[in-house]
């Protein structure tokens, strides 16, 4: 609690900053800013452990600030929250009783670049986030959370494809891959085996690699009116 406390006060110049801006496009006769509340679901893996597949489940969500460069092109930043992590469950058809749970909370500050064309949307950009806290436990070693610390940094790439499905509402699929490990590899960690060996070269440690589907609305302020000239 104290961490995210004191990683709230180092961005919130950046939270003044998005407020300030979307404020004071209110007053201009065409805005260029467009603030975005933003709410969506996570499919979620970690390239790095034994486990293959987007079984962990999460949430998204947060504000984004849209400003407009031309007419087909913008960029975006935001501060969202975004569960992370990985599952895997028992299956019992194959005499597998053992389970697995990563939990990732994170904080996230992400720069996109936005390219616009009719209905479709197409995105691209880094995001920088910072892990609030993690829940890691296994059937074999029960909670071991803090066992094998995550960093506190994470840095990510962003693909996107989306559609506006109204003048006002858009909806996205995104991918969000760590580009550096969240994980190092550490001492007693059994790591995976890998036939790649560009994968074998790369891989230092853990990397999130999620799906998301994000939906956004668009708050774009309403253009002031100039005032009547009396008769």
């Amino acid at each position: 609690m104290i961490s995210l406390l004191y990683f709230i006060l180092r961005i919130k110049y950046l939270i003044f900053i998005i407020l300030a801006l979307f404020a004071i496009s209110k007053a201009q006769t065409e805005s260029k800013f467009t603030l975005k509340p933003a709410l969506g679901i996570t499919a979620c893996q970690v390239h790095g452990d034994k486990y293959d597949g987007y079984h962990k489940l999460g949430f998204t969500g947060g504000l984004y600030l849209n400003a407009l460069l031309k007419k087909k092109h913008s960029l975006e930043f935001g501060i969202i929250y975004i569960q992370k992590g990985a599952r895997k469950n028992a299956n019992p058809t194959k005499f597998d009783y053992t389970t697995y749970v990563l939990r990732l909370n994170y904080i996230e500050i992400p720069l996109m670049y936005r390219w616009q064309s009719n209905k479709f949307f197409y995105t691209l950009g880094l995001s920088y986030g910072y892990l609030i806290n993690y829940y890691e436990a296994s059937t074999d070693l029960g909670n071991y959370t803090g066992l094998y610390p995550f960093l506190k940094s994470e840095y990510s790439f962003n693909i996107g494809l989306g559609m506006m499905i109204k003048p006002q509402i858009g909806v996205e699929v995104r991918t969000n891959n760590s580009y550096l490990t969240v994980r190092p590899w550490q001492v007693g960690f059994v790591q995976p085996y890998y036939n790649n060996i560009l994968a074998k070269t790369f891989s230092k440690g853990s990397y999130n690699n999620i799906m998301e589907v994000v939906l956004t609305y668009k708050l774009k302020p309403k253009k002031s009116r100039e005032p009547k000239e009396e008769i």
